[in-house]
């Protein structure tokens, strides 16, 4: 009876310790399974990480352009779609008058001229007529009367005379100052050819890198940089020279060009106020000046940005802008220095970047640079 109680307990405690024996195993397997399970969420996780990167990466190379650090503040928000598209206003543009007038100066004088003297020998004839009569009238006396009539008409014809010649003088003098005033009249634009900006120079941030990527005007040279102010643009080494970088000043020391085109601002819009931007850009003008004296400069407005990518609270919207803009278009003096309004190509009625034009709300999709460059086209400077 001892005997067979011992060989229970021996054998209670065999399946006591099996049973023990597998709850801890499967223990151990369940928390196997899940540390081998979070790896592939992680992986998941990367994944769709990478995927999204990859997306924004596709749009911004889409785009031909990428977005510098200073200008991640300006990425694309939510906005409500337009309702109606704005008219396309990069439309041709007929040049000017040359300012001449229908009627010829000197015609109209050498007509005056000609009247003068045809009412001279009318007056002559009449007062030798009167003359003749006095004569078969005088009796005694008349050699005298004829000296005297002789003389008179003498004086008068000298008069005339002298009179014509001064009409004749004023003439020819109003007809050289009409035509030195029309000498000095602003130039007015004109339709040229891509050849025109063979000689061209655009100095600007990611718009004018946007137009150089575009390769709608290969022959032109370009001085820009993503993300770059008014600022820096001058003293910033983003000119690749035999593979050395230097400034835009020292380029410009160094090179020479025909026509210089200017759009910058856009980055700094929260630094300083209109007077500091205009004191920064009369800075970039005499540059040029100095080192390219025989260039037409254009001044080109800055683009403006969407509805939803403006902080309508702060400085970075179109008000502020179009301040901006204002203040470089007053320094075209229409004689060396001309203003492109850009932004009315690209703007929809509220003055603001049309959706059709942008993906991210600040630059031109690559299509769209057509339009740019269509209106460079229509409003071009040409010296005799």
């Amino acid at each position: 009876m001892k005997q067979m109680k011992i060989v229970a307990r021996i054998v209670t405690g065999i399946i006591g310790t099996i049973a023990l024996t597998s709850f801890l195993l499967f223990a151990l397997d369940a928390y196997l399974a899940g540390q081998a399970a979070l790896p592939d969420t992680n992986s998941a996780d990367k994944t769709s990480a990478g995927s999204l990167d990859a997306a924004l990466a596709e749009n911004t190379q889409e785009d031909d352009l990428s977005i510098g650090a200073s200008e991640r503040h300006m990425l694309y928000q939510p906005q409500e779609p337009s309702s109606s598209q704005p008219a396309n206003a990069a439309a041709e543009y007929a040049p000017a008058s040359d300012g001449k007038t229908d009627i010829d100066p000197s015609s109209s004088g050498q007509d005056t001229q000609d009247n003068n003297r045809k009412a001279l020998d009318q007056e002559a004839l009449s007062d030798s007529n009167t003359t003749s009569n006095s004569d078969q009238k005088t009796q005694d006396g008349k050699e005298i009367q004829d000296d005297n009539v002789k003389q008179d008409n003498t004086v008068k014809q000298d008069s005339k005379k002298k009179q014509t010649d001064k009409k004749k003088q004023d003439t020819k003098s109003s007809a050289s100052k009409d035509g030195q005033a029309s000498d000095k009249k602003s130039l007015t634009f004109q339709t040229v050819t891509e050849d025109y900006f063979s000689d061209a120079l655009f100095i600007g941030d990611s718009r004018t890198v946007g137009m150089m990527q575009s390769q709608l005007l290969p022959a032109s040279c370009y001085y820009a940089k993503t993300g770059i102010g008014i600022g820096d643009i001058l003293s910033e080494r983003i000119v690749n020279e035999g593979g050395a970088m230097i400034s835009v000043s020292d380029a410009l020391c160094r090179h020479s060009f025909g026509k210089v085109y200017i759009m910058i601002g856009i980055n700094d819009i929260s630094c300083g106020d209109v007077d500091w931007f205009v004191k920064q850009y009369e800075n970039i003008l005499d540059t040029i000046a100095r080192t390219q004296p025989d260039a037409i400069v254009y001044i080109q407005s800055n683009i403006p940005m969407s509805y939803g990518t403006q902080d309508l609270s702060g400085s970075l919207n179109n008000r502020n802008l179009a301040l901006r803009n204002e203040a470089s278009s007053a320094l075209a003096d229409s004689k060396t220095i001309f203003y492109l309004d850009i932004s009315e190509i690209y703007a929809d009625a509220n003055g603001n970047l049309a959706s059709l034009y942008t993906r991210d709300g600040l630059h031109i999709t690559s299509n769209y640079y057509a339009l740019w460059v269509d209106y460079l086209l229509h409003h071009a400077i040409v010296r005799e």
